[in-house]
């Protein structure tokens, strides 16, 4: 009886080892796709062309934001004095922070996509105890990057860097609306510089 008891403890346990096996070169498998060395390098350009799509945005922000500020200068008669160096002093710190945005989305872009593949991998070395053989473990490695991949482009690209120069629009708002409060003061005959009639004062600081 002992010797048939052994033999079917040394069948099982030559089953487990198997088995055991098997899970670790699943494993292994999965570990040396996400491990090559080819997806840090499509993870940096994927960084890259975040980096690049947002900085473009920034630069068209920037150009037509740069015209904002210098029609509502001239509109207000404000080149070359203290107006001028102020506004262009925070349309340069703008700038600077707008970089700085576009540069922490990159990269938080490059961050987000590789948790995405060490969740993948997580998961499939997980399945790997359940029987999911090397060859389609691979085969799923593969698709899970392409997937996380794709995935994170359309997100980082849909998420814009937002109206960077608010400050610049704001100025020209305001410009703006006190040019058109002087256009409808003269289109109505009201002249700032001109005495009233009822008190003989002048208005705008002028004798």
């Amino acid at each position: 009886m002992s010797g048939g008891n052994d033999d079917a403890a040394k069948a099982a346990n030559q089953a487990e080892k198997q088995r055991q096996g098997a899970i670790s070169s699943t494993q292994g498998r999965i570990n040396q796709v996400f491990n090559d060395p080819t997806r840090k390098a499509d993870i940096a350009d994927y960084v890259g062309a975040i980096r690049e799509f947002h900085t473009k945005d920034l630069n068209e922000q920037k150009a037509d934001s740069d015209r904002q500020l210098r029609f509502a200068l001239a509109r207000g008669g404000n080149i070359g004095g203290s107006t001028q160096r102020d506004q262009q002093k925070q349309f340069g710190k703008d700038y600077a922070d707008g970089l700085l945005q576009v540069e922490r989305k990159a990269q938080g872009a490059g961050s987000q996509l590789e948790a995405a593949d060490q969740d993948a991998r997580a998961r499939l070395i997980s399945l790997a105890t359940t029987g999911l053989d090397a060859t389609t473990a691979a085969q799923q490695s593969a698709a899970a990057m392409r997937t996380n991949l794709e995935a994170g482009r359309s997100t980082a690209l849909a998420e814009g860097i937002g109206d960077v120069f608010g400050s610049v629009k704001g100025f020209a708002d305001r410009a703006r609306e006190a040019a058109d409060r002087r256009r409808g003061l003269r289109d109505s005959g009201y002249n700032l510089y001109q005495p009233s009639a009822a008190t003989g004062f002048y208005y705008g600081g002028k004798p």
